[in-house]
Order: C-alpha cells, then sequence, then structure tokens
C-alpha cells in the first residue's frame, strides 16, 4: 500500500484531532473538516475520565488502560495546558449485594493488573472528610485515573496540525464521499471539495450517517449525554481523589462528580433521558441537589451551564476502528470513551493509515463485524 499523501479527517472533536495530530507528526499533508467548533459535540459534554475501570472483557480494558498510560506523554507532545489532573477514583456499594460485586470487580481488576484496591470505610474517611458515605458496605479507590478537558485537547491538537502545515475547516458540513473506482476521491462539504488519497471519519454520532456513504452501515446506539456545570467552587471539591461515583445500587440517580481546573464543579448523571434541545433546567437543579447529598459543600454553588449532545455509541458497545472494506482508502475511528482512548487511537490509527500495517490490539474492532 502506498502511504497517504493527502488526508481529508472529518470531525475535529478529541478523537479526530488526535488522528490529524498524529498524522501530521507523520508528515501527512492533513486537512480537518469539522461542522461546528473543535471539540464542541460529544467532547464538550463528556465527563472526560480517564480510566480502565469499568471497561469489558479483557481486551477492551488492556485498550483503554494502555491508552490510559499514553496520556502523559500525549500531553507533553502537545506542549499544551489541557486541563490534565491525576488523583484516582473512588467510589462505594450501600449493600451487602453491591458490596460483593464490588469486591469481585476488585479482584477481577487485580488479577488484570489494574492498579484499584478496597479501602476500609474508616480509611475511606480519612482520605475524603468532606464525602458522606452514608452506611457504606464496600469502597473502592482507583489510583491511575484522571481527567482532562477535552475541548482543549482538541484545540491544542488542532493548533499543532496547523503548526505542521495542515489545514483546519470550521462550520463545515460534509455532504458526500465522490467515488473513483472502489476509493474515495473527494470529500464534499456544504461549501467546497477536497481531493484526497485518503478518508477519515471521526465525526463522533454522525459517524454512521457519514460512513453510509462509503458503504459501511452502523447503528449508532442512542445515548443522549447531559453534563451539569456549576459556578466556581472557591477551594478543592476533593482532598485527594480527582473523580467520584456515587453508589450504583442505593436506587435513584447515579452521579460522577469532578472538578475543573478553573474551581467549577462538572456533575454528570450518565445517559439523559431528554432530548438534546431541552433547555430547561430542572433536570439540572435536580442533579445539583443530588450531589449536595454526598459534597455538602457543594451547597452555595448554581447551575452555570448545561451541556447536552449526542454520545457516540456503537451498536455493540465496542470501537469501530479501521479501514472499510467498501473503500479501502477510508478509515474509521467511531467509539465511545473517547477521551481514555484519543491518544491510543490517533498513534494506532496514523500508523496504520501512512504505512499499511493492521496493529494486533486493534483487531477486535473491525468495521468488517458489520459488513453482513
Amino acid at each position: 500500500m502506498n502511504p497517504a499523501k493527502r488526508i481529508v479527517v472529518i470531525g475535529g472533536g478529541i478523537v479526530g484531532a488526535s488522528v490529524a495530530f498524529h498524522l501530521a507528526k507523520r508528515g501527512v499533508q492533513v486537512t480537518v473538516i469539522e461542522a461546528d467548533q473543535p471539540g464542541h459535540g460529544a467532547s464538550r459534554v463528556s465527563y472526560a475520565w480517564i480510566n480502565g475501570r469499568d471497561k469489558s472483557p479483557y481486551h477492551y480494558h488492556e485498550l483503554n488502560r494502555r491508552s490510559q498510560d499514553m496520556w502523559r506523554k500525549f500531553v507533553g507532545d502537545l506542549g499544551a495546558d489541557v486541563g490534565l489532573v491525576w488523583g484516582g477514583e473512588i467510589r462505594w456499594t450501600v449493600t451487602e449485594q453491591g458490596a460483593a460485586e464490588l469486591k469481585a470487580r476488585v479482584a477481577e481488576l487485580q488479577a488484570w493488573g489494574y492498579s484499584i484496591r478496597e479501602l476500609p470505610v474508616e480509611e475511606a474517611l480519612e482520605m475524603e472528610p468532606g464525602v458522606i458515605f452514608g452506611d457504606a458496605t464496600s469502597v473502592s479507590y482507583t489510583e491511575s485515573d484522571g481527567h482532562v478537558d477535552p475541548v482543549r485537547v482538541a484545540q491544542a491538537c488542532l493548533a499543532r496540525v496547523t503548526e505542521l502545515g495542515g489545514t483546519v475547516r470550521t462550520g463545515e458540513r460534509v455532504t458526500g464521499l465522490i467515488r473513483s473506482g472502489d476509493t474515495i476521491a473527494k470529500v464534499e462539504t456544504d461549501k467546497d471539495e477536497y481531493d484526497c488519497d485518503s478518508v477519515v471519519i471521526a465525526a463522533g454520532a454522525h459517524t454512521p450517517e457519514i460512513a453510509s456513504m462509503a458503504g459501511l452501515h452502523i447503528e449508532n446506539a442512542r445515548s443522549p449525554g447531559a453534563t451539569v456545570v456549576t459556578n466556581a467552587l472557591e477551594w478543592p471539591l476533593f482532598d485527594w481523589v480527582c473523580a467520584m461515583h456515587t453508589p450504583r445500587d442505593a436506587g435513584g440517580v447515579l452521579l460522577n462528580m469532578r472538578q475543573l481546573t478553573d474551581g467549577r464543579v462538572m456533575i454528570h448523571g450518565g445517559t439523559h433521558a431528554g432530548s438534546i434541545a431541552d433547555e430547561s433546567l430542572e433536570d439540572a437543579e435536580m442533579l445539583l441537589e443530588e450531589t449536595r447529598k454526598y459534597l455538602p459543600i457543594t451547597g452555595t454553588l448554581n447551575v452555570e451551564e448545561v451541556r447536552r449532545a449526542l454520545r457516540p455509541m456503537p451498536s455493540d458497545g465496542y470501537p469501530v476502528i479501521g479501514r472499510l472494506p467498501s473503500a479501502p482508502n477510508v478509515y474509521i475511528t467511531y467509539t465511545h470513551s473517547g477521551v481514555t482512548l484519543a491518544p491510543m487511537i490517533g498513534e494506532m490509527a496514523a500508523l496504520e493509515i501512512t504505512t499499511g500495517s493492521r496493529v494486533e490490539l486493534l483487531a477486535p474492532y473491525r468495521p468488517e463485524r458489520f459488513e453482513n
């Protein structure tokens, strides 16, 4: 396979921007086409937790963990402050059944070599005296987890793309992929056309729509995401950890909380039941009220912003990475957990595209599984 010299990357979220940056580092002429502004889709809504904690089976955990381990070098290569914070994640249970399940997961992750341990409740209280653990039956702490600002990462990647001679087009929507034989020769937008030797589709939840133009049909499991951002807290939200998840066995709302580097608090409630166009604050106020039950320090905070977007979620739950059988010069990167996976996908995609190799680590995630 001849190395592609002109590559169009469709999508300027954290995954597409990472792929573009790694391609530009390899001397490729890169053009990025983003329908909005860099990182302003699902990347902006993401809880942005860097982890391998909830990833199964082992091959998927390993993919995430290896990418997690790449984050420090990735940020160093970018040479920018992207809000990267380490400190680990804490969670707990409140029932005996929940405790048994948490203990089993801790044991499994330890067998996989992951940095996680069970904490005595007394130690958890010493570590995080500001957290209301209630009648905790078990607590786990994952030491190597972190979080980051995905918008700043995407912007930093694309700034480096420009420095390396690439082009970034924002506010352009892809309307067609123009074939020449069995390959895509042009990318058509609502404003222009771009000649290309290769195309990368990294358009988040819109990837299935664009991939269908090249002959691949993938379902996106509908997963609207909603994240609440408060005004700034004048002091640290946590004493030790950087991310917290409320008990999954308590019933009611499941919450994830972290503090941004500017002091604001981000509250994520997982899949959002409403429309991404819903601008009401009712759900947001409810999430903040629930947060106060676990973190009284947030009692004076107010909802400043609600971010909503459709999250990329392949129908079988696993990434789709690689060349399309129906158009061999089209490469797809479509995944949930894009924040954790951005360094790995960026580096491996650039390697495969520029050398024609097939990385064995990506074997379970090929587009071929959707051919039929």
